[in-house]
């Protein structure tokens, strides 16, 4: 299931607001201390600080700029820069702590005005907090994050003529389903200020406009519950599950104990504009704004800590950034009655898996698939896992339990039988393998990885040759620029012994994937074929250098003292057709 942030805002108006936290390009002279040792380490500190923000370790940049800060606490680079960093490794009160000494030096500064408007918001003091928005300087103007988070801090003072107001201002255009988030926060509004009916009908309108909406669907439910419509809520939550084929999302949500949810209020209403912001920002073709979601998606947390999606987000691009324990920490904070707890516990198992605790996310997958039998991810993800690390056969058992719950014929369940034919071709099972690459294609006839793997499987083998080199030439028409697809098929030439066409499609796939040990090896054998032995022997050392598997140094190093010979080539299948009839 794909999250989609609420689209409140113009992605093209946050794109364009210079509201970033700027790196300094050149750290300036440190003020002098009283010793060469102190010196030395405040400017270590502050240099590891910048190494660990690099690195995206904010927790431990954070960390080290605090320790530089405290033998210098009147430097305003260290201040800004440990304002900055505090915000990125989620300490927000502690940022909060230097914002007012960040806004002495640039009163116009968006985020220091942002992070005391939270402050105040966090506490109630919404005069304040508006008091605190009107700081931010014209360079700085947050365009309709500020015009959303009025209307709530009005709802919040109770003005809600005056939130109404501004909201009728900010409707925005393209239909229907873009209309579905602004009538959740009208809904919202309407149920602050005491209005019932007029909650309730936003709320059913809200679902009706954007039906496939999870957080739509969520909120509009989580109304209708505490506005007394408690069945017309499971109802809608239930059938949302079953059309869109996820029900497990609403598990927690259609649980007998499952708690009332909580009132709108303006800092859960903010929170959710934060997170859209953080959303749209994450969301970037040109991904040079993650570091700027990360903090919004703090900012939501700070004033709703239960905020799930934001969690959910924050570890998704604590996961790009590959730091994999702050992404696994922030999937804990989802509890067990979010509709996003099945889906944080399936990434906590394969992030524990990449985090070298590969039997521990065995065996919490292994207790999900047990848990809920009628679900297929669980026991996916586990064979998915299984099969990365060659435990073909407990990964062709996994794949069973998920194709055993397979429901129908549908085209998005190739990779499942894809996966499962893998894993059976390595565990020598070939006619049950070659059964299942055919049900994927028959799903989906022109998956580019099944038809190069079934066509050089045939073609290795010696059989279907021309059918395999069509798929194989289909594959490559789907990938041109896959270095492993356009690979496969001058292997197959080579094993039918063609070794000028060999070379030619060798070359294209060295030039596709030069960095693949298996793509250099082989284009080493094809030039030794047609006598350009030099090359060859230059491509195998290419080949060694580029970490090969295990059980291939050996051969190509054979091949560098003695060149091809028939105990270390592969013969092409005529020649082994030819030995096993012999054989036998």
């Amino acid at each position: 299931m794909r999250l989609k942030p609420l689209p409140l805002l113009s992605a093209a108006v946050l794109l364009a607001l210079p509201v970033a936290l700027p790196v300094t390009g050149n750290a300036q002279p440190r003020t002098p201390t009283t010793t060469r040792a102190a010196t030395i380490s405040l400017d270590g500190r502050y240099l590891a600080a910048r190494v660990a923000e690099q690195d995206h370790d904010y927790e431990n940049g954070a960390t080290q700029i605090d320790l530089a800060l405290a033998q210098n606490p009147n430097d305003p680079e260290l201040i800004y820069t440990a304002f900055r960093l505090r915000l990125y490794a989620g300490r927000f009160d502690a940022a909060a702590l230097l914002a007012p000494t960040v806004l002495m030096a640039k009163p116009g500064d968006g985020f220091a005005n942002l992070v005391m408007s939270v402050q105040h918001i966090k506490k109630g003091e919404y005069r304040a907090a508006e008091t605190q928005l009107g700081r931010i300087g014209s360079e700085n103007q947050l365009g309709p994050l500020r015009d959303y988070v009025l209307a709530w801090l009005k709802a919040g003072e109770k003005d809600y003529s005056a939130a109404r107001q501004l909201l009728s201002k900010l409707k925005p255009a393209g239909g229907e389903r873009a209309e579905a988030p602004a009538l959740i926060i009208d809904a919202q509004i309407d149920e602050m200020a005491g209005d019932r009916a007029a909650a309730e009908a936003k709320y059913r309108r809200a679902a009706q406009f954007d039906p496939s909406g999870l957080r739509i669907a969520v909120s509009a439910s989580d109304g209708l519950r505490r506005l007394g419509k408690a069945d017309d809520a499971r109802a809608m939550l239930k059938a949302y599950g079953e059309k869109f084929g996820d029900s497990v999302v609403m598990d927690g949500l259609l649980a007998p104990n499952a708690p009332m949810p909580k009132p709108p209020s303006a800092a859960a209403g903010i929170a959710d504009i934060m997170f859209d912001i953080g959303g749209i920002l994450n969301a970037d073709p040109r991904n040079q704004r993650t570091d700027l979601a990360l903090i919004f998606n703090e900012l939501a947390v700070a004033l709703r800590p239960d905020h799930d999606f934001a969690w959910l987000m924050i570890s998704g691009i604590y996961e790009q950034f590959q730091v994999l324990p702050k992404a696994i920490a922030a999937l804990g904070k989802i509890g067990p009655t979010s509709p996003l707890y099945w889906q944080a516990r399936l990434r906590i198992a394969a992030l524990d898996a990449q985090e070298e605790h590969f039997d521990k996310a065995v065996a919490q997958l292994r207790t999900l698939v047990a848990e809920k039998t009628d679900r297929i991810d669980a026991a996916l993800t586990l064979a998915d896992l299984l099969r990365g690390k060659e435990r073909f056969a407990e990964a062709v058992t996994a794949y069973d339990t998920a194709i055993s719950r397979l429901k129908g014929s549908n085209e998005r369940y190739w990779p499942v039988y894809f996966g499962r034919g893998i894993c059976l071709e390595r565990t020598k099972n070939w006619a049950k393998a070659e059964a299942d690459m055919k049900k994927a294609l028959e799903l989906s006839p022109d998956q580019p990885y099944v038809l190069n793997y079934l066509g050089y499987s045939w073609i290795d083998q010696g059989i279907n040759l021309d059918e395999g080199m069509k798929m194989l030439k289909r594959a490559t028409e789907l990938r041109p620029d896959d270095g492993a697809v356009t690979d496969s098929v001058g292997w197959a030439y080579y094993r039918l012994g063609k070794y000028d066409t060999a070379v030619e499609w060798l070359e294209r796939a060295s030039e596709q994937k030069g960095d693949d040990a298996t793509v250099v090896e082989h284009l080493g054998d094809a030039y030794w074929h047609v006598g350009r032995k030099r090359e060859a022997r230059f491509e195998w050392e290419r080949a060694l250098n580029q970490k090969p598997e295990k059980d291939r140094i050996p051969k190509i190093q054979d091949k560098l003292m003695n060149g091809l010979n028939p105990s270390n080539d592969q013969p092409t299948v005529y020649e082994k057709a030819a030995d096993k009839k012999q054989g036998g």
